[in-house]
């Protein structure tokens, strides 16, 4: 008969599990009790209570400081009241800042010192210039989650006090561009100090705080940062380090500044407090270094500081690699390095004159600081979630997982997430805080023929379920406990209760059976004959539910055949059979193993195990290569040989030839390469070391040079060679100065030395005068000098050689007499020593008024003749004044003799030049003229004379020699005289100056000589003037103008027609006419009307005195009106150019002319230079008349 499942407590009936599923329900809608409080990161909670009303407390970890309220209440709902507090650290000590500007003393980096004074005394706080939303930042060198920012107000004095401040956090270098954290709107109270918290965390590298909008000066004592995302400085506290200490992502690093070392030193420093070397440098953390070492600066007693930067330095390898071996991919080299200065730069520094970037350096080097590096021996509290706990154990010092921190939830409660949290190398926790999960699986189901007790009284999480059968049942197979799962389901399923007995079983032909049982659970065992395979199950088992697992199996006979041979090696039958479960073995030749199974068995299918095998000729493989060495050999066979070499600078120790033996293995050990650096020999005084290896390699042989400067003498070994031992080969060279002993002087010798040391002549020296101890340095030299009427026979200079000797053979001195010289006529020559042997002089001296041509002194030379040819007495002569006076004074003639001397030079100018100077000159003894070379002076006439009631007009606007004036008489007057005058020769004016008077007769325009309208004085009027009154003038003179145009212009007409004949005529033709005759070289004559050629093609004045119309027979006053114009305007004519060429003529422009050109067409800067008159007399430009002495246009 199947009986069902019964479900029953553990010590309880089941009345009290149903009385505590009621109660469950009840529990939780109306429960009095609050769950386990949550916790942030960095904080410890402690728990007054779980009931309404209870206190839980936070306290932060040592270097957090906590923000926020520091406690929660229970509610009387079961939950906590109240917001988590935040323990963070300030992230922003000591980082690099900046400011809109600064003024009196207010630097950035006082805001973030560590210094809370808030008085400034001019360097405690920032400040700013006065200006509009001042602002100042940090730069956290990476990125944070800021929760806090903390800003103390400067507390006195006067200063405008801190007001709408607005805080920034994000990663952009405009600060302003970056997300808003907070802002505090009013004043902030003077000393105080304000936390402004983000709304959440906010992510960035750079915080900015800046009064926004507000025209002033900005003041802060101090800002700190604080986030959670950084190691407190007392977590760090547990190193045993000396020096300053920061924090930096995650790191903590120990500055040592108090102690000096090398590389080793600083090495084992670190490793002895479980640090090492600052390593694994990243930029970001380069710029963290190099801003702690800036600021520390003053205090360093050096700016070089180790760091685990190093490379092996027996191999020639450029390969740095950090001090725990891995290899440095970005390496942060300063400028121009690494150079590998010396050959043995092998480790690395921080260098404050390369902007603390890294230079190589020798690691002997024992005056460094160093910088240590470890992380926080602990992560502090974890955080955790509402109603979790969470125990946090400590691993012994020598395990890697230093903390775990273990979460637990209530019972009936699982833990949703990380349930262990590992302490990690940075110093934070693992993974993230886990939950709380309530489950309930509910009561599990009826199951036939068994029972099922709840272990734990209960159907919640982890709850158990013991099943048990009845009697002749057994469970299924599955355990026979469930437990309450995460899903709500109990795991695994519930078993089964089966009947447990089984029918007897028959064994096979050709085998037999083991039975150990027929109830549920037992098995019987199968097996055939030798030679018989069993084709079916070998075992079967009684199953629940009365039946065996399995059919009965059969034997049936199996053969495998003889195997393959085996080449190189023999085949072996065990049993000498080749059925079932048959052996074959195998073994190889000598020199030969075994590639496969040594042994092989026939199996049930006819087949052997395995594959065929083969014998293969033993090997080696390649030997083992010691460090710094190389192997060289062509096969690692049995019984093939290698041979052991060390790379350069390395030697070895131990056998340097191995065997393969039979065993596969190299008989004897690998010898060992040992690296030898002989290291750099100190420099060689007055010389140079050369390393001859590539790269100036001082390592085992490795050679060096010895190699003396110019003039210097080496003094030990050119060569020495590293050996083992590390040391040079040989003897410390040094070079010694080359110098010669004191030269041989020769017997009516003397030497004089120079270039000797630093002096660079001595005096003449003779044999009694050396010194016995004399030398001298290479290139010095010695001139030999024989006594008076001796020469050098030999070389007469010896130069010190760079083998110590002198150049050439000493000379010796031989006598030389050149007899008596030449004489000369006339003249003598004088012998001033009187003597004619080598070295002396003879002078040469003329009679007086000669002199001597050639050399006027002689030597006796050693070859025993007179230097250079006998000079000439020649007579004196003063140079020729002809050629002089061409290229002087222009006009000057000279009229010169022999030029002797005591001759003379008589000068004179030409005509139109008076003479400057003296007229004879006379030529000395020494063949120069005894005074200066006279000049010829243009001949020029005072200011002629003016005359009364008349006018007097130059016509070329000079008083040069021959230039010519003439005179006109005002209306009414006559002119009385020449009315043309010219210069002379003697510079006065010819003829005497003219005189105007009064007319007798009335009316007539030319007894009134009045060419220009103007009113003279009437003769026989009373008081010599003319009533003004008078209009019938007026009229008159009107009427005459008009007339006179008329006439003028018929008289133009004619003149040109008349010109064309006169230049036809009288071209180049020089006579005068009238009263002046003729003139000379082309000058006016006195009075006349004819002009000489001179050059000029056409005639410029024409003069009409007393010339009649050839026409008319009528004089050509006739018809000139005697009332013009009193005062006419008179344009004088300039001089005519100086080549004869015609001029563009002058221009009458509103009544009087003005010239076109000034010197006769040629540009300002190509001028003639010409020296001053006597000129020609000027002609006026073509068809300009002149009468009575005044020019009047043809046009």
């Amino acid at each position: 008969m199947r009986c069902g499942w019964k479900v029953s407590l553990k010590r309880q009936d089941s009345s009290q599990l149903l009385l505590l599923l009621l109660l469950l329900p009840l529990i939780q809608v109306f429960g009095l009790e609050c769950p386990q409080p949550a916790a942030p990161v960095n904080a410890r909670v402690s728990v007054g209570g779980l009931t309404p009303g209870s206190l839980a407390t936070y306290v932060c970890d040592p270097g957090y400081d906590l923000f926020g309220s520091d406690s929660v209440v229970c509610g009387g709902d079961g939950r906590w009241t109240g917001a988590l507090p935040v323990c963070a650290t300030n992230v922003a000590y000591r980082k690099p800042v900046n400011q809109s500007s600064t003024a009196r003393g207010g630097a950035g980096e006082n805001a973030n010192d560590g210094d809370l004074n808030t008085v400034h005394d001019g360097n405690k706080c920032t400040q700013t210039l006065d200006e509009t939303s001042p602002w100042w930042a940090v730069d956290l060198l990476q990125q944070y989650e800021v929760a806090v920012v903390k800003i103390t107000a400067r507390s006195c004095c006067g200063h405008k006090p801190l007001q709408d401040l607005e805080v920034r956090v994000g990663d952009s270098v405009k600060y302003q561009l970056n997300r808003l954290c907070a802002w505090l709107p009013g004043v902030v109270e003077e000393g105080s100090t304000r936390e402004l918290s983000c709304a959440r965390p906010m992510l960035g590298r750079y915080v900015m705080v800046q009064m926004l909008g507000v025209s002033g000066s900005m003041s802060l004592c101090e800002v700190q940062v604080f986030s959670t995302q950084e190691t407190s400085k007392q977590r760090c506290m547990g190193s045993n380090l000396p020096g300053a200490l920061a924090t930096f992502n995650r790191t903590c690093y120990q500055f040592q500044t108090e102690e000096k070392g090398t590389y080793a030193t600083a090495k084992e420093k670190c490793a002895a407090n479980k640090a090492s070397l600052v390593q694994h440098i990243e930029p970001i953390t380069q710029d963290f270094l190099s801003s702690e070492l800036r600021r520390m600066e003053s205090r360093l007693g050096t700016q070089l500081l180790w760091i685990g930067v190093e490379k092996e330095p027996a191999h020639i390898s450029r390969t740095w690699r950090w001090a725990d071996g891995s290899v440095i991919k970005k390496p942060l080299w300063a400028r121009n390095q690494p150079n590998n200065y010396i050959g043995d730069q092998h480790c690395v520094m921080l260098d404050g004159s390369m902007q603390w970037l890294w230079n190589d350096v020798t690691c002997s080097l024992d005056s460094l600081h160093w910088i240590c590096q470890y992380s926080s021996p602990s992560c502090g509290s974890p955080d955790k979630n509402e109603n979790t706990t969470v125990v946090v154990t400590t691993s012994p010092d020598d395990e890697e997982v230093r903390e775990v921190a273990t979460y637990s939830c209530p019972e009936g409660h699982m833990v949703l997430g990380d349930k262990n949290r590992t302490c990690s190398s940075d110093g934070f926790w693992a993974g993230k805080a886990p939950t709380c999960k309530y489950v309930d699986c509910g009561a599990p189901g009826d199951v036939q023929n068994g029972n099922a007790v709840l272990l734990d009284a209960r159907t919640t999480y982890s709850a158990r379920v013991l099943f048990t059968c009845a009697e002749n049942y057994t469970l299924d197979g599955q355990e026979d406990t469930i437990v309450c799962g995460e899903q709500g389901v109990w795991q695994p399923r519930a078993p089964n209760c089966l009947f447990s007995w089984c029918p007897a079983l028959e064994a096979p032909r050709d085998g037999g059976l083991e039975v150990t049982g027929r109830r549920a659970g037992d098995t019987a065992i199968f097996h055939c004959n030798p030679g018989f395979t069993l084709i079916g199950a070998k075992t079967v088992s009684c199953q629940l539910g009365g039946a065996w697992s399995g059919e009965a199996p059969t034997c049936r006979f199996v053969d495998c055949g003889i195997p393959d041979d085996l080449e190189h090696g023999e085949m072996t039958l065990a049993n000498g059979t080749t059925y079932l479960d048959s052996v074959a073995d195998y073994e190889c030749d000598a020199d030969y193993w075994l590639d496969g199974p040594t042994q092989r068995t026939c199996l049930k299918d006819g087949r052997w195990t395995g594959d065929r095998p083969y014998c293969v000729l033993i090997n080696c493989g390649e030997p083992e290569i010691p460090h710094g060495g190389y192997v060289t050999g062509y096969s690692f066979d049995v019984g093939a040989e290698v041979e052991y070499h060390c790379e350069a600078g390395h030697y070895s120790t131990g056998d340097t030839r191995r065997v393969c033996t039979r065993d596969a293995t190299w008989s004897g050990e690998p010898p060992n390469c040992t690296f030898v650096d002989c290291g750099r020999v100190p420099p060689l005084v007055r010389g140079e070391v050369r390393y001859l290896q590539e790269g100036e390699a001082t390592f085992l042989d490795s050679q060096i040079q010895h190699v003396c400067n110019t003039n210097f003498r080496l003094v030990g070994d050119e060569f020495r060679t590293c050996n083992k031992e590390g040391q040079w080969s040989g003897q410390v060279a040094k070079c010694e100065e080359i110098r010669c002993s004191n030269p041989e002087v020769p017997d009516l010798a003397r030497i004089s030395i120079a270039r000797n040391d630093r002096r660079l002549s001595s005096v003449v020296r003779g044999k009694d005068d050396m010194m016995p101890d004399q030398t001298y340095k290479v290139g010095s030299t010695i001139t030999y000098r024989c006594d008076k009427g001796y020469v050098v026979e030999g070389a007469t200079m010896r130069t010190c050689l760079a083998n110590g000797t002198w150049s050439a053979e000493a000379p010796g001195c031989k006598f030389v007499d050149c007899g008596l010289p030449e004489s000369i006529s006339p003249g003598v020559y004088r012998l001033p020593s009187n003597e004619t042997s080598y070295g002396a002089t003879v002078s040469y001296e003329c009679d007086p008024n000669w002199k001597v041509e050639g050399k006027f002194r002689r030597f006796c030379q050693e070859n025993g003749t007179w230097s250079g040819p006998v000079p000439k007495c020649i007579q004196i002569q003063c140079p020729e004044l002809s050629s002089m006076a061409e290229q002087g004074s222009r006009g000057l003639r000279v009229e010169e003799g022999d030029r002797t001397v005591g001759s003379h030079a008589t000068y004179s100018c030409d005509a139109g030049y008076e003479l400057v100077g003296p007229t004879r000159r006379s030529c000395l003894q020494h063949g120069v003229w005894d005074t200066e070379t006279p000049t010829c002076r243009a001949v020029v006439c005072e200011e002629p004379e003016q005359i009364l009631n008349g006018r007097m007009i130059k016509l070329n606007d000079s008083t040069a020699f021959g230039s010519v004036v003439e005179y006109l008489c005002f209306p009414k007057y006559h002119l009385h005289g020449s009315f043309q005058r010219t210069c002379t020769q003697q510079g006065t004016w010819s003829h005497v100056p003219p005189t105007c008077s009064l007319d007798d007769t009335d009316g007539g325009i030319l007894d009134d000589n009045t060419v220009d309208g103007t009113t003279n004085s009437a003769r026989g009027a009373p008081g010599g003037h003319v009533d003004e009154g008078s209009n019938s003038g007026l009229i008159a003179g009107i009427v005459v103008s008009l007339v006179l145009v008329a006439a003028v212009a018929l008289a133009l007409a004619f003149f040109r027609t008349r010109q064309r004949k006169l230049a036809k005529t009288n071209g180049g033709s020089g006579g005068g006419g009238g009263g002046g005759g003729g003139g000379s070289r082309g000058k006016a004559g006195g009075g006349g009307g004819g002009m000489n050629g001179g050059g000029m093609r056409d005639v410029g004045v024409v003069s009409y005195a007393g010339l009649s119309d050839p026409t008319t027979g009528n004089n050509i006053y006739e018809n000139i009106p005697d009332d013009l114009d009193p005062d006419p305007n008179y344009s004088e004519l300039s001089s005519p150019p100086s080549d004869g060429s015609r001029s563009s003529g002058p221009t009458y422009t509103n009544g009087s002319m003005s010239e076109r050109m000034s010197m006769g067409g040629y540009p300002p800067n190509q001028r003639p230079r010409l020296p001053p008159p006597p000129q020609p007399p000027v002609a006026p430009p073509p068809m300009a008349v002149t009468i009575n002495g005044m020019a009047i246009n043809g046009h």
